[in-house]
This record gives C-alpha cells, sequence and structure tokens, in this order.
C-alpha cells in the first residue's frame, strides 16, 4: 500500500468552478492558467480536463507547452513569459503557440526569425506591476514593430494587476485608467483580468480573462473564501495515522521541545510532513480534521510526519483518515496559521505524495 499522503482533486469541481468564472465574464475567452504544474494540480492531468472547454491555456515556458501537445492537447497555447532564445520562436511558430513580447531583445529576435507560419503575438504593457512588460509610452511603437513582422491578426495587448485581491487599493485604479487609455484606440485583443479582477473589476474583463487560483477554487480575493465566490476546492490533501500514542502530562513532542504536554493526552502521528510539501513552519494550533474531527497540530512538523492533539477524539485509531486541506477544511484557513500564500501551499505539494483524479 505504501504511504498514505494523497492529493484528491475533483474533476466536478474543476469544471464547476470554471462554469462560475464564464457566468462572471460571459463575453471573455477563457484563458486557463495552468503554468506551475496547474497550480501543483497536474500540468497534463489538469489540461485533459480543461481542453474543450476553454478558448487556450496559459503556461509560462515553451517545455510546459511542449509537454501539452505530447498529451494531444490541440487547443491555443500562450507562453506567458515569452521565448528565452530566438530558437524557441521557431518551435513555437511550428506548434502555433502565442508568444508574449515584453522585452526589446525578444522583439528584435522576432525580427529577424526565419517562421513556418505566422506567429500569435501578445504585447505584454506594464501598467504598474513593476515586473514585466514595456512602458506605455512604448507601447504603439512597439506595436508598429510587431505588425510588420510575420504575425497573426490581429494582434493582443495584454497587462496585469499588482494588487487586484484587494479591491479598495487605490493603485487599482491607477492600472485601470493606464490600461483604458492605452486600448482607447486598439483593435485588437485586449487582456488584464486575472482570477482576482475577474471578481472584483468585471468591466475590465474584456476580450480574454486569464483565471488561475479560483479554476482550483481558492478564493484570490483578499478576506473571503472560495464558498464566499461559490467556488469549490478542487483538491483535498489527505493522510492518515500511522501512530496512536498516549503521553502524559510534561511529555515534550517534536524536535526542539517546542510543545509540552499540559495534561495526560492522546497523540497522533500522521505521515505528512515538509517532505511532502506541508509547511515545517505551521503553528502548534493548525487544524486538521481526524475522520472529520477538528483537530490542532502540535510541535513542530517533520521531514515525513506531524504530531497531532488528539484530545478532541480521543477514540483516534491507527488507520484513521486525516485532512490537511479541503471542502471542509479551506485551504485559505490554513494559509493563515502557516504565513504563506495558497498558492505557495498548492505549488509546494510534492511528487512523492500520490495524485488521484475523481
Amino acid at each position: 500500500m505504501g504511504r498514505t499522503a494523497v492529493a484528491i482533486l475533483n474533476t466536478e469541481n474543476l469544471l464547476h468552478n470554471l462554469t462560475i468564472i464564464k457566468n462572471r465574464a460571459p463575453k471573455s475567452a477563457i484563458m486557463a492558467m495552468i503554468k506551475a504544474n496547474a497550480y501543483g494540480h497536474g500540468l497534463r492531468s489538469t489540461a485533459l480536463r480543461l481542453d474543450g472547454h476553454v478558448a487556450s491555456f496559459g503556461v509560462a515556458s515553451i517545455d510546459e507547452a511542449l509537454a501539452l501537445r505530447k498529451v494531444g492537447i490541440r487547443s491555443k497555447i500562450t507562453l506567458m513569459e515569452g521565448v528565452f532564445e530566438p530558437a524557441e520562436l521557431v518551435s513555437a511558430s511550428l506548434e502555433n503557440f502565442d508568444v508574449v513580447f515584453h522585452n526589446h531583445e525578444q522583439v528584435s529576435w522576432l525580427e529577424n526569425a526565419a517562421l513556418a507560419s505566422p506567429l500569435g503575438v501578445w504585447l505584454k504593457v506594464d501598467t504598474g506591476m513593476g515586473r514585466l512588460g514595456f512602458h506605455v509610452d512604448e507601447a504603439q511603437a512597439l506595436l508598429k514593430k510587431l505588425s510588420l513582422c510575420f504575425v497573426q491578426r490581429p494582434l493582443g495587448i495584454m497587462s496585469h494587476f499588482a494588487c487586484a485581491d484587494e479591491r479598495e487599493h487605490v493603485h487599482n485604479n491607477f492600472q485601470i485608467k493606464q490600461f483604458q487609455d492605452l486600448i482607447a484606440n486598439f483593435s485588437g485583443t485586449k487582456s488584464i483580468n486575472n482570477s482576482a479582477a475577474i471578481f472584483n473589476f468585471p468591466d475590465s474583463n474584456y476580450d480574454v480573462v486569464r483565471p488561475g487560483l479560483a479554476l482550483y477554487g481558492v478564493s484570490p480575493v483578499f478576506g473571503t473564501l472560495g464558498s464566499d465566490l461559490l467556488l469549490k476546492p478542487v483538491m483535498t490533501l489527505q493522510t492518515s495515522l500511522i501512530a496512536v500514542r498516549q503521553e502524559k502530562k510534561g511529555a515534550f513532542v517534536g524536535y526542539g521541545g517546542t510543545y509540552r504536554c499540559p495534561e495526560d493526552m492522546p497523540v497522533g502521528i500522521m505521515a505528512m510532513g515538509y517532505g511532502d510539501g506541508y509547511p515545517q513552519k505551521n503553528s502548534n494550533n493548525t487544524p486538521v480534521l481526524v475522520n472529520n474531527t477538528r483537530c490542532q497540530l502540535i510541535g513542530r512538523v517533520s521531514m515525513d510526519m506531524a504530531a497531532v492533539d488528539l484530545r478532541a477524539y480521543p477514540q483516534s485509531r491507527l488507520g484513521d483518515p486525516v485532512t490537511l486541506w479541503g471542502a471542509q477544511l479551506p485551504l485559505e484557513e490554513i494559509a493563515s496559521y502557516t504565513g504563506r500564500t495558497p498558492y505557495d501551499l498548492l505549488c509546494a505539494v510534492q511528487s512523492r505524495v500520490k495524485f488521484q483524479w475523481t
């Protein structure tokens, strides 16, 4: 049987979340963001379940895009970080990948490229994220440059919000105005909204929206849960108890003796640790569900194991299931105990955890 650490992934919930997003952006095409191994859910398996339900996919690099082609994904795929060397433009042309251009060197490569077929092109403009993209005042000249190359029509313009998860953040209005001015006389394809902006700024949905976290059932909006937005978690992270111990008052639990039993008490050891991607810096009161009963972590998380206070469920037995996050224990809540974000937690789940789609 082996270790019982498993990520149970729900196809029905994935497609449900997509429906919620489509209802929020009914006039927009969906570019499903599946970069970073589909936010920890599995690049290929997630894409295969979404294929035919979305207009296109967004990935970080050509390696991710080629992996999708190898499993039969024929939909449009966009390289969100563009190409990293000139040869990748040729591959992108052959495989019908769209390419995001965010620096002058990439544009120069395109101007000198010998392509087999016209390339799908997005111009990335920095409206205030301060990460990738050209300055707004460069955009018109670059669009003209790109239009003279061997490219598909229409061209696309995209940007990215920095603070869309906080609806009232003043920087959002600045970025919205920057993008509105930029596209005032632009007839091509327009895109700025990520998951949070789809919910917070529907007037900016435009031609293409790019949902990521929301697809996986986790709220992208600060201070809310996925359920508040009618989203359902795709991943349930689960394991089991591999030991149940009776500890005496004053006994230490785990490395460093950071927890000392306040009374005689049952302690469970679960088969999940930081080697599986579960955060080592969980606080002593991080919740878990043992047989659907809410219990708490105690002591430090080890590489392969962690300890659980079983006083809330003293009848626990060897093999009882333990849920780390899922429908009854929101990932957003777990993140609040760890000092990490839901993005970070999902992407950290390691390959030795078994992945099972339902």
